[in-house]
């Protein structure tokens, strides 16, 4: 390699590096966001989904006529599938929003990589290393460790909630590495049909105050898009592995905000299963980076809408 081609690879790597901590900073306040909404689970759902749907769908015109790509809006079977489990998610994550702490919601969408090793074991056929086994032993320990918490304080149905928000992002993800194919705009659907669930069981936009408006607008326009597009432009100039490592600033910043905001803390036990949670992926992450295992573009956008 010369000192030129040195000089640029190097530049690339900080500009990685910066748009992807950008976009992993974002994203840790889509729960804050939310929570500033001041507004119950079912109107949460509508106008986010709303918004994000219509987010998704302005970048899938702007990136058509742009790039002249011409894939449908639902793209097959695969497309289908993350309709599906988008809108549980969408549904799921909201709700446990109102119904657990922040921490614990956090902690719990944590075990999402875990998911997505049991599923490509299951149904890709792929070979799990025994680190990984370890990881997905100890990680669903320290989840463990948190529903169990949960009983005892009351934010068990939302600590299951977050459990079928990760299990539902992994089965989208497994999907896009199953096929291959670009299904991002399924996720404006999946945003849309939550939001028309929503409006169906009870959601009342109009009595959200304005600045309910404004936040989920911010959140959903701009927060989340904006995020997901930074974190997408990772792989570019960075190792997949080492875009992912991003996503463990959820795990630390989020309840750094909302203590800061809501002045709400998590239990000690729920902090002793998260911190199990966290070390293990971050270890782990640290290995997959040496061992320089690779995700897509398109997982890393699925995985930062939920």
């Amino acid at each position: 390699m010369t000192e030129a081609t040195a000089l640029v690879t190097a530049s690339e790597h900080r500009k990685g590096l910066i748009l992807t901590a950008i976009g992993g900073t974002l994203f840790t306040f889509d729960v804050p966001l939310a929570r500033l909404a001041m507004t119950d689970q079912w109107t949460l759902i509508f106008v986010r989904g709303l918004f994000l749907a219509i987010a998704i769908t302005l970048f899938w015109l702007a990136f058509r006529k742009i790039n002249g790509h011409r894939e449908p809006f639902i793209n097959g079977w695969a497309g289908i599938v993350v309709v599906i489990t988008n809108t549980l998610a969408n549904i799921m994550f909201l709700s446990a929003v109102t119904m657990t702490t922040a921490a614990n919601l956090v902690f719990i969408l944590a075990l999402n990589p875990i998911f997505c090793a049991v599923l490509a074991w299951l149904f890709l056929s792929e070979r799990i290393h025994r680190w990984t086994w370890v990881a997905v032993c100890t990680a669903v320990f320290g989840v463990c460790i948190i529903v169990w918490d949960g009983l005892k304080v009351g934010t068990f149905v939302g600590d299951l909630l977050a459990v079928g928000v990760a299990l539902c992002t992994a089965i989208a993800l497994t999907v896009i590495r199953k096929t291959g194919k670009n299904v991002v705009t399924s996720l404006a659907v999946g945003s849309l049909v939550s939001a028309g669930f929503a409006l169906f069981w009870g959601a009342q936009p109009q009595v959200l105050a304005p600045e309910g408006w404004g936040w989920l607008a911010l959140n959903g326009l701009l927060v989340i898009p904006l995020a997901s597009g930074l974190i997408a432009l990772g792989p570019r100039y960075l190792p997949a592995p080492e875009v992912a490592m991003f996503f463990l600033l959820d795990v630390v910043l989020t309840p750094i905000w909302i203590w800061m905001i809501f002045d709400e803390l998590p239990t000690l036990q729920a902090l002793i299963g998260g911190a199990i949670v966290f070390a293990t992926l971050f270890i782990h992450g640290v290995w997959r980076y040496v061992s320089s295992k690779q995700v897509s573009e398109e997982e890393l956008f699925v995985t930062t809408v939920r």
